[in-house]
């Protein structure tokens, strides 16, 4: 009875001691992260203060097999879990998570999120540790554990570096503060190795003073655009927004006038702007991208906003998949039936005996919005989902995005992923016999062209959206949008139509 409880004072009540100072920390509003530089002295100190009393051999056999045992028990979770460590597997819902709950006991009080399973373990190894160096141990055959720690913590670090999270996330949001994958580093209006379109003479539309300027926002997609369109339009744009990016404190829309959020923000910040300044901004005068979807005029119409959706460019809609991939083109009923779920094997299409992957994007994302207007009243199958943990709301699902798997298929937009290289190693599918190139949009063969679209209030006071929007529609306008390349509107543009 005495061991009993001697291995459930080593197993439960030194690493809860351990973690202790990170606790502490913790409630003075310090760095609880710290704790972790502070375990092994907090450890030492308690085995040398009950030195006498404890076996100090006994001790360190005991933590260590605990820990070894944690890191078994670990590292057939991130199996399981496919390396998802936040996801619910890894919470409290397996046994395997039981070894675990001392150390995870304080570490979730000291708000911790991936350091809990490292810490908890990093508790008993370095009890082993310290008690074996206080007690002199030379350990025998020690190369069996260490081949144990060295197989399972190479599984764990493969499993992480290829999670959901990290393969099924897009290309995430590198750039502009969180809201782009693309570095436009070479498209603001104030770079000089600036990539953006110019107008071969000066523009018949020139905008002088600063507080005249319609605020500009919109899709990732078009940021060259109508960066392009500032530049040419907006007097001295690029030392307006260069003096507020060195004055700014919150570069939050990256850009006073020439803003950019992204296609969901952007068009709350049309909506409601002038709602709540702090988290939108001033809002946007101009929102450029894909048409709305269903939800984002509904939300207009219940806010009682009247919207002027005014097409401005041609862009094909493309599905594209692995460059070895045998298939080179597919009907639109055929791709309809892949995202209903109808077709689920390539070899059903002409290809291989290989099961397809029909990778979805995110709700009112500009693709996705398309995605739903061309299944029309076919209906969507479930998207493809990992889970990540979205701050104070725990546990969350997310749409997972392509990644580049045998039988994979995505969607997007033809600018986005040939002009600004989203995507490696894929082609561009051809749709009932058409390809999708510039030409094809132009002439309006390719059966998926659709519109790029300025968005703007019907209320707005500023005159210089109507005067913005008739030059764009312009001919010289249309040109900055071809040089850009995107396909421009024809012979009607001038005309509005």
């Amino acid at each position: 009875m005495k061991k009993v409880w001697k291995i459930l004072l080593y197993y439960a009540g030194i690493p809860f001691a351990a973690c202790l100072p990170g606790f502490i920390l913790s409630l003075f509003g310090l760095p609880s992260g710290i704790n972790l530089f502070l375990v092994p002295f907090f450890v030492a100190a308690i085995y040398l203060l009950f030195r006498k009393k404890l076996d100090l051999a006994f001790a360190a056999k005991t933590n260590g097999i605990i820990f070894l045992v944690l890191l078994v028990c670990f590292t057939v979770m991130m199996v399981i879990a496919s390396g998802n460590v936040e996801g619910i597997l890894m919470g409290y819902y397996s046994i395997l998570v039981f070894p675990f709950l001392p150390g995870m006991l304080v570490h979730v009080l000291m708000g911790q999120n991936m350091l809990i399973y490292a810490a908890a373990m990093l508790s008993y190894a370095l009890a082993a540790a310290v008690c074996a160096l206080l007690a002199k141990i030379r350990l025998k055959r020690w190369y069996v554990p260490a081949a144990l720690v060295v197989v399972c913590v190479t599984a764990c670090t493969v499993l992480y570096l290829n999670r959901p999270a990290v393969r099924y996330a897009g290309h995430g949001f590198k750039y502009m503060h969180g809201y782009s994958s693309t570095d436009f580093a070479d498209y603001m209006v104030y770079s000089e190795n600036s990539k953006l379109a110019v107008p071969e003479k000066e523009a018949s539309l020139v905008i002088e003073r600063e507080e005249d300027m319609p605020v500009l926002d919109g899709a990732e997609a078009c940021y060259p655009l109508y960066a392009a369109f500032a530049k040419a339009v907006y007097r001295d744009i690029d030392v307006i927004e260069k003096k507020w990016l060195q004055e700014t404190d919150n570069p939050y829309c990256n850009g006073k006038i020439v803003t950019f959020t992204n296609s969901v923000v952007g068009f709350e910040r049309l909506l409601r702007g002038n709602e709540d300044p702090e988290k939108y901004g001033d809002g946007i005068d101009m929102f450029f991208g894909a048409r709305p979807s269903g939800s984002q005029l509904q939300e207009a119409a219940d806010l009682g906003v009247e919207l002027e959706v005014t097409p401005i460019a041609k862009e094909a809609f493309v599905f594209f998949v692995e460059a070895d991939n045998p298939v080179d083109g597919l009907t639109a009923e055929q791709l309809k039936a892949i995202y209903h779920g109808d077709i689920t094997n390539w070899s059903e299409v002409g290809g291989k005996n290989q099961k397809i992957l029909a990778f979805q994007r995110p709700q009112n994302s500009g693709s996705q919005t398309m995605m739903e207007y061309f299944m029309g009243d076919v209906a969507l199958k479930e998207p493809q989902t990992y889970e990540m943990v979205g701050g104070m709301d725990g546990v969350v699902r997310k749409v997972a995005q392509y990644a580049n798997e045998e039988g994979a298929v995505g969607y997007s937009f033809r600018y986005f992923l040939e002009e600004l290289n989203q995507e490696k190693g894929v082609k561009m599918l051809s749709i009932d016999g058409v390809y999708p190139s510039l030409e094809n949009i132009t002439n309006g063969t390719y059966p998926l062209t659709t519109n790029v679209c300025l968005i703007t209030r019907k209320d707005n006071p500023n005159p210089y959206v109507r005067e913005m929007t008739e030059y764009i529609l312009s001919a010289e306008g249309q040109q900055i949008i071809e040089k850009t390349g995107y396909a421009g509107l024809g012979d009607g543009a001038a005309a509005g139509k």
